[in-house]
């Protein structure tokens, strides 16, 4: 009878075979299944692929060396075969899996069962007495084990403490780039932009002008026709630097050589400077000094001059050292509040770094009687950190420690013995006085271990003899009225 071979691969499913089988024109379906590897197991996807092989009107055989498999295809009678040569040579009779063999002997009595597996045992253990005694040997086990793990110790104890002091020099600048054991520490800058007014009243005099001299200048026609002279023409000296006068009203020269006319005139600046002596004013400032001459027959006059207050040099001068001082103080307590804990600034170092505006009122060479300046500058100072100074301290205390003795934590105390004074080079120079507390470097492994199954008194003895402290131990036992301290190590808790 003709067969449809369907090879299966690893990745086939009940759907995929499903496909493969649907093409099948034959009345016999064999599936083969891929050499040592385990896919469709389940007695499920058998069963499914059974009833679409009977839906297509074939018969279903299996090509596999899986037991399993094979025995799922025995429950259902599907044939299966080694190899396909074997499904094509032999008749597809249904496989079944082997029957389970049916009970021919009657049913033991539950009783002689029962008997057969526990048969009596050896006369002793029926002897009243070694049964009181395993007993009473499974009690003492009991309290030992109690003994052991129920009791618990709390040892306190007050070690002998110790302060180690150390006075150190040091010095600090900002080339330096980390903590030296030798007394060196790094410095580091900081700028701070401040601001500021000060003011003082000036106690300098100077002569300032008042009023303008006045005058009067006679114009000679040098041409034969009328000229025009304007108000406001300019007649000067041919001094240097030139003294200029101004006409104060419009004139007009008649026509022909050597006609003449009187104009009043004034000084352009006030102050003495416009006195001048008579034909003084002799050049005419524009393109009439071409066709005019020009000269005043009398001495000009009127010209004067008042005292004023004004600041003087040395006035500015003070006044900006003064408000400079200020400033550097104004930063310094900025910086001193912004400071962290035990950081220490160089009162020595600060400096301006630059001046940002300096605005003086009155200006330099102005009257006035009070002197304002205002200023806004960028200060910079130097300080050393707490925690450059602490790492400092507690090298050099180390330096000089014993394996006995430990630090205790947070009583580092490092007291500033002399003020920072700054040096040539960019070193700042100080003294510091650093002390912390010790304690004895307790083993607590080696403590415990000694204290293990002794009384509270032996406890206490033994451990005054071992260890410096200041006052007895104190040990609190759970439960309160028990003798010993544990035996198991764990089972104690120092606390120091």
């Amino acid at each position: 009878m003709k067969t449809q071979v369907v090879h299966l691969e690893l990745h086939d499913d009940v759907v995929s075979v499903r496909d493969k089988m649907s093409w099948a024109k034959t009345a016999r379906i064999l599936l083969v299944w891929p050499p040592r590897r385990r896919i469709l197991e389940r007695t499920l996807d058998l069963l499914l692929l059974q009833r679409h092989a009977a839906g297509l009107g074939a018969q279903l055989g299996l090509v596999t060396r899986s037991a399993e498999i094979r025995h799922a295809a025995g429950e259902l009678g599907i044939p299966f075969f080694k190899n396909i040569a074997e499904a094509q040579n032999k008749p597809w009779r249904k496989r079944t899996s082997h029957p389970k063999p049916t009970r021919r002997n009657p049913r033991p009595d539950p009783f002689e069962r029962r008997a057969e597996a526990s048969p009596p045992g050896p006369a002793w253990q029926a002897n009243v007495a070694t049964r009181l005694t395993f007993f009473t040997l499974g009690v003492l086990a009991v309290l030992a084990v109690v003994l052991l793990f129920i009791p618990s110790a709390t040892v306190s104890l007050y070690p002998k403490l110790q302060t180690q002091e150390l006075t150190l020099q040091v010095g600090a600048s900002q080339s330096a780039t980390s903590v030296n054991m030798a007394g060196s520490l790094p410095a580091h800058e900081i700028l701070i932009v401040v601001e500021g007014s000060q003011f003082a009243q000036a106690t300098g005099q100077a002569s300032v002008p008042d009023k303008p001299a006045q005058g009067v200048v006679r114009f000679r026609n040098l041409t034969t026709t009328v000229v025009g002279i304007p108000a406001g023409t300019v007649i000067r000296t041919m001094t240097e630097p030139a003294v200029r006068f101004v006409t104060m009203q419009d004139g007009v020269a008649e026509g022909g050589v050597g006609k003449t006319i009187d104009i009043p005139v004034r000084a352009v600046d006030p102050g003495l400077a416009g006195n001048l002596a008579a034909d003084t004013l002799v050049a005419i400032q524009g393109d009439l000094g071409t066709e005019l001459a020009v000269a005043n027959p009398e001495p000009t006059s009127g010209g004067t001059e008042r005292t004023v207050a004004m600041p003087t040099a040395d006035e500015r001068a003070r006044l900006r050292a003064v408000l400079l001082a200020d400033l550097r103080q104004q930063a310094l307590d900025q910086f001193t509040q912004n400071l962290s804990p035990g950081d220490l600034p160089f009162p020595d170092t600060i400096m301006t770094s630059q001046t940002l505006n300096e605005t003086y009122q009155p200006e330099e060479g102005q009257p006035g009687e009070t002197l304002t300046l205002t200023m806004q500058v960028e200060i910079s100072i130097e300080y050393v950190q707490a925690s450059d100074l602490n790492m400092l301290a507690a090298t050099a205390l180390d330096a000089g420690l014993t394996n006995e003795m430990l630090p205790v934590a947070d009583t580092m105390n490092i007291v500033i013995t002399n003020k920072p004074a700054s040096r040539a080079g960019g070193v700042t120079n100080f003294e510091i006085h650093a002390s912390r507390t010790l304690k004895p470097n307790i083993n607590l492994s080696s403590t415990t271990r000694a204290l293990q199954g002794l009384s509270p008194i032996e406890a206490g003895q033994r451990l005054e003899s071992m260890l410096p402290l200041d006052s007895p131990p104190q040990i609190q036992l759970v439960p309160s009225w028990w003798p010993w301290l544990p035996f198991l190590q764990f089972r104690i808790t120092i606390n120091v």
